[in-house]
C-alpha cells in the first residue's frame, strides 16, 4: 500500500493555490488527481504522495521543500482593503496568500537585522469606530505630525517617513484595478501593501496615508464590522480624512491655498504633493468651499479629463519602499548569505520573492552564482541596520 507524505503540510498547499489564483477543479485537472482529492489533501485527512507534490511543485512553481515547511507566522487577524465587494474576492485571496509569503520574508530577515522600532504611539481608541470625530481625527493627525517632527510643511518622502518610523511598506502586483492597497497592524512592526498597479505618484502616496489611518484609528475595530456596508463606508471615509489633514495640516495648507480653484490647486499639487481630487476634498472640510461649490469643482474637473489623468501624474515616479531591499543587499554583500541560499531558506522561487516585493528582476536569481567567500561566524545573527 502505498502512503503519503506524512509531513505534508495542507495550509501550504491552500497558500499555493490561492496565490497562483487556481481553483481546486483546476489544481486537479494539473495533477491528475479529482476535486475531492485536493479537498482531502487541503483538510489534511490525506497525505499526497511524493510523486504528487513534485507534480504539486512543477504545476505551481513552488520547491517541494515549500509544501512540507510548517507555517510559524500568526495570520492576519483582519486586513483593511478599499473594497470589499464580491468582485474583488479572487484577488483578495490572492494576495493575502502573497501577503503570507511576505510575512514570511520579513520574520526571516528579522532573524538577522533589527529593523526600526515602531514609532506610533496608541491613541487609545476602543473598537467604537463610530465615536471617532473629524475634530479628534484632525488632533490625532496633528499629534502624529509633531511626534515625528513634520513641523507644518509638506512631507517630502512619506514612504521613507513610514519605514523611518517602524512601518514595513510593499509594493506588489495585486491581480485588481479595484485594489488599491491593504494594512495590517502586527507587532514589532504594521504592515502597508501598495498596489504596483497603481503607478501614480500622488495617488500611492494618498493610499499609504489612508493606510497609516487604518493603523492608527482602526487597529482595535471588530473584523466583523468590514462586512457591514455601512459600517464599512465610515470606516473608509475617517481612513480618507485622516490621509487629507495628515497631508495638508490646516494651518500651512490654508495660508498656500490663494483661492479654492481648479488652478490653484494645480499649482499647490507639486509642492503638496498631493492630487488635485484631494485638496477638494480638503478645502470642503476647512469649510473654503460650501456643498455647491465642491460639486461645481468637482464637475469642472471631470470636463477638463482629469477625472481620468490629472495634470502632472506621470511626472514622478512612485516612491518606493527601501527597508527589504536593502536588508537582502546586505546579507548577500557581507556575505552572511548567498541569493541561492535565501531562496531554499525561505523555500520560494526567487522570482516570487522578487515579485513580492518588486524587487528589479534577476536581484535574487542564483542561476550561475559563483560559490561566495564566506566570513567566519562567531554565531551572532544579528546585524545592525543602518538608520540612512
Amino acid at each position: 500500500m502505498v502512503t503519503g507524505v506524512n509531513n505534508f503540510v495542507p495550509e501550504r498547499l491552500i497558500q499555493a493555490r490561492n496565490a497562483r489564483g487556481l481553483m481546486s477543479v483546476s489544481l486537479s485537472e494539473m495533477i491528475g488527481v479529482s476535486p475531492t482529492t485536493i479537498s482531502l489533501y487541503e483538510k489534511g485527512t490525506q497525505k499526497p504522495k511524493q510523486s504528487t507534490i513534485e507534480l504539486m511543485g512543477k504545476v505551481l512553481n513552488l520547491p517541494v521543500s515549500f509544501f512540507l515547511s510548517t507555517i510559524e507566522i500568526d495570520k492576519p487577524d483582519k486586513l483593511f482593503y478599499r473594497s470589499m465587494s464580491s468582485a474583488t474576492k479572487s484577488s483578495r485571496l490572492r494576495a493575502e496568500s502573497k501577503h503570507e509569503w511576505a510575512l514570511d520574508i520579513i520574520d526571516y530577515l528579522g532573524e538577522y537585522f533589527e529593523f526600526p522600532e515602531l514609532n506610533l504611539p496608541d491613541f487609545e481608541l476602543d473598537s467604537n469606530f463610530e465615536d471617532i470625530t473629524e475634530n479628534l481625527i484632525e488632533n490625532i493627525a496633528e499629534s502624529l505630525r509633531e511626534l515625528w517632527h513634520l513641523s507644518d510643511r509638506p512631507i517630502p518622502n512619506l514612504i521613507q517617513l513610514l519605514e523611518r518610523n517602524g512601518i514595513f511598506v510593499y509594493r506588489t502586483h495585486m491581480n485588481s484595478e479595484k485594489l488599491d492597497a491593504f494594512s495590517d497592524y502586527r507587532l514589532p512592526n504594521p504592515i502597508i501593501a501598495l498596489s504596483s498597479q497603481k503607478n501614480n505618484y500622488y495617488r500611492s502616496r494618498f493610499d499609504a496615508a489612508h493606510e497609516l489611518g487604518h493603523l492608527i484609528l482602526h487597529k482595535n475595530v471588530d473584523k466583523r464590522s468590514l462586512n457591514k456596508s455601512s459600517d464599512f463606508k465610515l470606516i473608509e471615509d475617517q481612513a480618507n480624512y485622516f490621509a487629507s489633514v495628515f497631508l495638508l495640516p490646516q494651518s500651512s495648507y490654508s495660508k498656500d491655498l490663494w483661492s479654492p480653484s481648479l488652478d490653484a490647486f494645480r499649482s499647490l499639487k507639486s509642492i503638496w504633493n498631493v492630487s488635485i481630487g484631494m485638496q477638494i476634498f480638503r478645502a470642503k472640510s476647512l469649510q473654503f468651499i460650501d456643498e455647491k461649490e465642491e460639486k461645481r469643482l468637482w464637475i469642472n474637473r471631470t470636463r477638463r479629463g482629469w477625472n481620468k489623468s490629472e495634470p502632472l501624474d506621470n511626472s514622478t515616479e512612485p516612491e518606493a519602499p527601501s527597508l527589504i531591499r536593502k536588508s537582502f543587499k546586505m546579507l548577500m554583500d557581507e556575505n552572511v548569505k548567498t541569493k541561492a541560499e535565501i531562496s531554499t531558506d525561505l523555500k520560494l522561487k526567487p522570482s516570487d520573492i522578487e515579485s513580492i516585493f518588486e524587487l528589479p528582476k534577476g536581484f535574487l536569481s542564483h542561476d550561475n552564482e559563483p560559490n561566495a567567500v564566506r566570513l567566519k561566524t562567531t554565531g551572532a545573527k544579528i546585524l545592525e541596520f543602518p538608520k540612512k
